[in-house]
């Protein structure tokens, strides 16, 4: 029989009973963790870590794994409230991107013949960036463990912006921690009379512990989306051949790259270290209404990278290509994870 364990709670680190069934047993805990004023949870899977930064974005913050013996960090975040105040706002490390991921062009969109206006919040250009969700905090549900799982469900409503975005909804995150892998469903429902559109996209950075340019990177098969002078999509793609193996990260990127509709539903990036062996293999549930492809971006620091699931390409609002239309009182599932691993 499978044991199952619930615990709701305020504060502080909870350790769940010890799960065993046979031979197998393994200890799961749930930390309360506040980064400063900002709600975080910690899932302990035995001796490995996920962060989870409830109460900005329900952002992914930190993976910690052991390799022989010592601790490998397989996400960048934000370690300590002032890094946090600092450079959170150009970095979105890890957050949830709802309901538009990436830019939407000149801040404005229209939908059904009506026109809409978002807010600039970024410095470097007249868009807006990465919806609304991003820097809200969601609310804790619930919290459970089986021997072989832990699973943190977290939630955010949102309630609709006349001028902007008029529409109201409910996106429930659920993670799912194991030590090695983790994975992230979203289930978004459409609370508003009338139909949703929708994209969503997750922002986390990964890394091996090195310069990514000493990193491979695999690719499924994947066309760039090409840009105009304002880093908006101009509709036009081209086949994307340099992760077509296993290739090294030789250059800057800042891309989205759609996956090839023939390719597999569990379309997966794997980013590798040909040194050591260790390698995080990112993967998505795609198809329609679903993922359908990542956004790559290689900060100037190169310590990480972000490998970013996304519903679609920037400026869904305006192009509508990929946008998702949720009818009233129905919702869809977006499914993606995570997984570490040594192969030599």
């Amino acid at each position: 029989m499978n044991a199952c364990f619930y615990f709701y709670f305020s504060s502080g680190k909870f350790f769940l009973p010890k799960a065993i069934t046979g031979e197998f047993e393994m200890n799961f805990s749930l930390e309360s963790k506040p980064l400063g004023t900002v709600d975080r949870y910690v899932i302990h899977a035995d001796d490995c870590e996920l962060e989870i930064l409830a109460g900005w974005g329900a952002g992914l913050n930190a993976w910690r794994v052991y390799v022989n013996g010592k601790k490998l960090d397989l996400l960048y975040g934000y370690r300590d409230a002032e890094t946090f105040r600092k450079i959170q706002a150009d970095t979105n490390a890890g957050v949830c991107l709802s309901p538009w991921p990436g830019r939407t062009a000149n801040a404005k969109w229209s939908w059904k013949g009506k026109d809409y206006k978002l807010v600039n919040n970024v410095s470097w250009a007249p868009h807006a960036l990465h919806g609304f969700l991003h820097v809200l905090p969601w609310q804790f549900e619930s919290f459970a463990s089986n021997e072989k799982e832990a699973v943190l469900t977290l939630s955010r409503d949102f309630y609709g912006d006349a001028n902007a975005y008029p529409f109201t909804y409910k996106v429930t995150n659920i993670y799912t921690f194991n030590g090695n892998s983790f994975t992230v469903k979203s289930i978004v429902k459409n609370t508003y009379h009338e139909t949703l559109p929708y994209a969503q996209g997750f922002h986390p950075y990964f890394m091996l512990g090195k310069k990514v340019n000493a990193l491979t990177l695999q690719m499924p098969e994947s066309h760039k989306a090409l840009l105009d002078s304002a880093d908006i999509p101009t509709g036009e793609l081209e086949a994307e051949t340099r992760f077509t193996g296993n290739n090294l990260i030789a250059e800057f990127i800042n891309d989205y790259f759609a996956f090839d509709e023939k390719a597999s539903e569990h379309a997966s990036v794997i980013l590798r270290d040909p040194e050591t062996g260790n390698q995080i293999d990112v993967w998505q549930k795609t198809g329609e209404n679903l993922w359908r492809g990542i956004q790559i971006y290689t900060p100037p620091d190169c310590e990480s990278i972000a490998l970013e699931p996304m519903s679609s390409a920037p400026d869904v609002l305006n192009h509508h290509r990929e946008l998702i239309e949720i009818t009233p009182n129905s919702s869809i599932e977006l499914l993606w994870g995570a997984s570490f691993a040594q192969k030599r």
